[in-house]
Formats: structure tokens, C-alpha cells, sequence
């Protein structure tokens, strides 16, 4: 039998993240994926364990446990409109649902290039068509205003923002974002603040476009910011009549986010849990000088040009004098260092290679070392 999938597939492969992944050798240092190597916090784990040997595990509505939606509302500053919030597998989980619920056939959805590679794909698959707008390299991966009114049309339906941002761990300035802001206004635009960055930032606070423009979805979840990579628990806080929709499209889904990490996720919105997420960004802005003082160390014949993020755990290295990016990440995969190359992520950061910092120091400096052999 030839299986054909169906068009919506047509394609879409692995993203050229995990091909790359994939193909690392045994003991590769691992400088690739955006996961943070410390162990989820004691109280959230102590909590699941609580209701794994205490409770019965049950579904839960398929929003999400009132306690958590409130919890999360309270976040994001009221506590009564948990009627906002839908509890998801993860953020991704929460992006896909977003669009699926927004865009349709023929819609324009203006995404940031670079950006996470997930952006245009899931997209494609909601039918409509990704529209880039640039982060150029020339302004440290920062907004480009007139580029970004260039792209906007009659067609556009949403726009992507994310910030800090993935791959550059750059943060949009409140002007840039009011910017934005003003030339939305007046339209049916939904932005999608895709802010699973938002708690790890290494200065300042980042702000939300929310502040800004009121038609905003936020995408967020306690991947990055408590270590919880692997307990899928995400959501999207919104106008509740969107929301309403988006509940419907997770419903079918997958039902609803897994009872044992909503209930372990309420401790992350304790006392505890948010020094413990404080914690965890402070261990992170140290990796991040580390890994910023041995590049210019180790690679100091090469006047490595890089950019020091202000969020996120990523960190831009320019390798443009050596060769297209998706060259040099192969290159580097034979001296078992795992990279990721810039064009992944969009035109614009052709030329260089991110870096996470997510890992310990010991396998930074190694990781920087493997780097340096390359000629």
C-alpha cells in the first residue's frame, strides 16, 4: 500500500532542530536544545508526588483546574477571569490551538525572523500563510518598525510576538512594542504573545504588548521558568470569548493537560515556587557570563562577534566568516558539539549559530573548546 498524507502535511518534516539532534554522535556536548538541565523544584515535585499517592487521578475539566486557572488569571493580574485561561499540553500545545482557532484559508499570520521554527509550520498547517517580519542582525535581532508596517496587509489575521525571543534572547523595549501597538490599533488583529521566556530575563522585566494593544493572547507555561520541560503544562490567557473556542479545539484534542502536572503546577505559583524560578534565572544569568567569558576567551584569535542576551537562554555566535550555518552546525556535530544553525530560524540570522546556556559549566567550556577546533 502507498500511503499518501494528507496536503496539510505536504512538506512539513522534523524541524531542523531535532534533525540535528538526531543525528548527534554518542557523547556529543549538547549546546542545542532549549531545555534547562536543573531538576524541577522540590515543592512542585513534592506536590505531585502528594497526589499521586493521596488522591484519585481523574480528568480534569477540560480548561483546567479552577484553582489553576486562578492562579494563573491571578498572574496575570486578576484572579477572577479564569474564564481566560485554558490549561494545555505545554505552550506549543496552546500555539497550535490558538491558530487553529484563528486563522483561516488565505489568512496572513506575520511572524518574526528569526523565530522559534515552529512559527510558520503550524501556520501552514491552520491554512493560512506565515508573513515575515524582520529582526535584523544589524540591530542586534530588534525590531525593524518600518518593516514590520510593510508587512502588514488587508489579509493579516494575527501577528506572532515573542519576547525575550527564541532563538536571539533578545527583548522588544516598551517603544518598539508601542510601535506595534499603534499600528494594530483599529484592526481585527490578534497578536499572540508567545511568552514562555518571560520569567528568565537578566536585567529589567520584559514587558507584555498586552500593555499596549488589548487584543492579545498570551502563550505561556512553566517549561523554562520551573524546569518542567517534560510535565507538558502550558495555557493561553485571553478575552474568554476566544478562549471559549480554543477550550472546544483542545477538548478534542487531547481532552485536557494531565491531572498530576496541573496539580503539581499550583506550587509553582507559592512563595516557593516563585523563589525557586528566581533561583533558577539567577543560576542562568551566571551561565550566560560564563559562557559570554569563554567565547571571548577560548576564541579570542577569532574576534568571535556575539550577541549578550537579555533574556531567554540563548546566545547568538557570528560564524559568518566561516561558511553558511547549516554547514558549520554539521561541521561542528563531527567535534560532538551540538549546534543549531541561525538559518532555522529565518533569513535573517543566516551566518550564526545559537547557543543555549542551559547547561553546566563544565560543559560550556568544553562545548566553547569543540568550537574552537573548527578551521
Amino acid at each position: 500500500m502507498t500511503f499518501t498524507p494528507a496536503a496539510r502535511l505536504t512538506g512539513i518534516e522534523k524541524s531542523a532542530i531535532r534533525q540535528i539532534y538526531d543525528r548527534a554522535l554518542a557523547g556529543s556536548i549538547n549546546l542545542g536544545l532549549g531545555e534547562p538541565d536543573f531538576p524541577t523544584p522540590t515543592v512542585i515535585r513534592e506536590e505531585a508526588i502528594r497526589f499521586i499517592n493521596q488522591e484519585k487521578i481523574l480528568y480534569t475539566p477540560n480548561a483546567g483546574l479552577i484553582e489553576l486557572r486562578r492562579a494563573i488569571a491571578g498572574y496575570y493580574g486578576d484572579a477572577t477571569k479564569y474564564e481566560g485561561v485554558c490549561v494545555t499540553n505545554g505552550s506549543q500545545e496552546a500555539l497550535f490551538v490558538a491558530l487553529m482557532a484563528l486563522i483561516n484559508p488565505g489568512d496572513e499570520v506575520l511572524c518574526p525572523d528569526p523565530g522559534f521554527v515552529a512559527y510558520p509550520t503550524m501556520v501552514r498547517m491552520a491554512g493560512g500563510k506565515p508573513v515575515f517580519y524582520k529582526l535584523p542582525a544589524k540591530y542586534k535581532f530588534q525590531l525593524s518598525v518600518e518593516d514590520f508596517k510593510r508587512k502588514l496587509s488587508g489579509k493579516t489575521r494575527a501577528v506572532i510576538v515573542n519576547s525575550p525571543s527564541n532563538p536571539a534572547g533578545s527583548v522588544l523595549p516598551p517603544i518598539d512594542l508601542a510601535c506595534m501597538a499603534k499600528l494594530l490599533t483599529g484592526s481585527d488583529i490578534i497578536v499572540i504573545a508567545d511568552e514562555i521566556y518571560q520569567e528568565i530575563y537578566f536585567d529589567r522585566r520584559p514587558s507584555s504588548i498586552k500593555a499596549f494593544y488589548p487584543h492579545t493572547l498570551h502563550i505561556s507555561g512553566l517549561s523554562k521558568s520551573h524546569a518542567m520541560t517534560g510535565w507538558r503544562l502550558g495555557w493561553v490567557y485571553g478575552d474568554p470569548e476566544i478562549i471559549r473556542h480554543l477550550i472546544v479545539l483542545h477538548q478534542y484534542a487531547t481532552t485536557c493537560a494531565s491531572a498530576i502536572s496541573q496539580r503539581a503546577a499550583l506550587a509553582a505559583f507559592t512563595d516557593e515556587g516563585r523563589a525557586a524560578a528566581e533561583n533558577l534565572r539567577a543560576e542562568l544569568r551566571a551561565r550566560r557570563d560564563f559562557l559570554v567569558e569563554q567565547i571571548d576567551v577560548q576564541l579570542a584569535e577569532f574576534k568571535p562577534n556575539r550577541i549578550i542576551p537579555d533574556g531567554a537562554f540563548y546566545l547568538m555566535l557570528d560564524i559568518s566568516s566561516f561558511g553558511k550555518s547549516f554547514e558549520i552546525a554539521e561541521r561542528l556535530l563531527d567535534n560532538k558539539v551540538i549546534t543549531i544553525p541561525g538559518a532555522a530560524f529565518g533569513e535573517e540570522a543566516e551566518g550564526w549559530l545559537r547557543l543555549s546556556f542551559a547547561t553546566d559549566f563544565d560543559t560550556i567550556r568544553e562545548g566553547v573548546r569543540r568550537i574552537k577546533q573548527l578551521r
